[in-house]
C-alpha cells in the first residue's frame, strides 16, 4: 500500500513511519523545507521523504498526483512548545495546509483513507477552546465532508504522550534529563490527571486506524489515567534521583482542567492493544535519554 505521511520528521511522524515499515507499506513522507531529519536516520533509506509547505495549494496538488497514494496519515502541524496551543498564524497555517491537502486528495481519485490526527483539547467544552484545537476541530469537520467522494476520514484525538525523540523542553523530557544529571528540579503537585501512551503505542495505534474502517472521532488513549505525579515518580525510580525531584514547588498550571482520559472502545475494536504500561515506557525511555545524555546529545 502507498502511504503518504505528513510530519514524517516529527515525534510522532517518525514512529509512524517506522511502523508503516515495518508493514511492508510504501511510505511517502512530506516534512517542512530544513526540517530536521535526525529522528528518520535509521530509517532513511527505507522511505522517500519529500520537502515543501501544504500551505501551497499548487505544490500540495502537484506532490498528492505524483505520489496518487492510496491512504494517508497527516500529522503536520505547528507544534512548538509552550506556544502551539495559542499561536494564531501559526495554526491557521496549519489548517489551510490540512484544506489544501484534502482538497488535493478528494480531486486526485486515488485515495480511500485519510486519517488526521487530533488533540484530546478537541474533547474540551469549557473553558473555551484554544486556537490550536479549534483548528484542528474545523480541519475534521471539513474531513467529514468528503465522505462522498468515496474518501473516508477518521479523526483520531490523540491525548498524552511520551518517548524517545520527543523535543527536549517538553516536561517528561526535561524532567527525565535533569534527574539523569543529578541536578534538582521543581515541578508541580501533579495533581491533574493524564492518560499517557508510549509514543509507539500511538504510532501503532494511528496504523490500526488508517487500516480500519472506522470514521469519524476516535480517542487515543487507555481510559484508564494516571496523576502526572504517578509520572514524576516514576521517572525518579528510573533514574534513581529521587532526591532531585522537588514536587509541589512550582505552582499548578491551567492544564489542570483538561480532559484525563477518553472512550477507547472504538481503538480497542481495531485489535489495538498498548505495548507499555506507564512504569516500562518510562524505563524505556530513561534508559533512550541516558544513551543520549553519554554521547552529549
Amino acid at each position: 500500500m502507498r502511504i503518504l505521511l505528513t510530519g514524517a520528521t516529527g515525534f510522532i511522524g517518525a514512529h509512524v513511519a517506522r511502523a508503516l515499515i515495518a508493514r511492508g507499506a510504501q511510505v511517502h513522507g512530506l516534512a517542512l523545507p530544513g526540517a530536521p531529519r535526525d529522528r528518520l536516520t535509521e530509517i532513511a533509506s527505507q522511505l522517500e521523504l519529500l520537502e515543501g509547505d501544504l500551505s501551497d495549494a499548487a505544490w500540495t496538488r502537484k506532490t498528492v498526483e505524483s505520489i496518487a497514494p492510496d491512504a494517508v496519515i497527516h500529522l503536520a502541524w505547528f507544534a512548538e512548545p509552550r506556544t502551539y496551543l495559542r499561536a494564531v498564524p501559526e495554526n491557521l497555517a496549519s489548517l489551510l495546509g490540512g484544506m489544501n491537502l484534502l482538497e488535493a486528495l478528494a480531486d486526485g481519485g486515488t485515495c480511500r483513507r485519510v486519517v488526521l490526527a487530533g488533540t484530546c483539547l478537541e474533547n474540551l467544552a469549557t473553558p473555551q477552546p484554544t486556537i490550536y484545537a479549534a483548528a484542528k476541530a474545523a480541519q475534521h469537520d471539513l474531513a467529514m465532508g468528503f465522505g462522498d467522494r468515496s474518501m473516508t476520514a477518521a479523526c483520531a484525538h490523540i491525548h498524552y504522550l511520551y518517548g524517545p525523540w520527543e523535543d527536549e523542553r517538553r516536561v517528561i523530557p526535561t524532567v527525565t534529563r535533569s534527574l539523569l544529571r543529578r541536578e534538582q528540579i521543581d515541578v508541580t503537585s501533579g495533581s491533574q490527571s493524564r492518560d499517557y501512551l508510549h509514543v509507539t503505542d500511538v504510532a501503532e495505534a494511528l496504523c490500526r486506524i488508517a487500516e480500519s474502517d472506522l470514521t469519524g472521532r476516535v480517542d487515543v488513549c487507555t481510559g484508564k489515567p494516571v496523576t502526572l505525579r504517578d509520572v514524576f515518580e516514576e521517572i525518579a525510580r528510573a533514574t534513581g534521583a529521587a532526591d532531585s525531584l522537588r514536587i509541589g514547588a512550582l505552582p499548578d498550571s491551567e492544564s489542570t482542567g483538561w480532559p484525563a482520559t477518553g472512550d477507547p472502545t472504538a481503538l480497542l475494536a481495531t485489535g489495538w492493544q498498548p505495548r507499555f504500561n506507564l512504569a516500562q515506557g518510562i524505563q524505556e525511555t530513561t534508559a533512550w535519554w541516558a544513551t543520549r545524555e553519554r554521547i552529549g546529545q
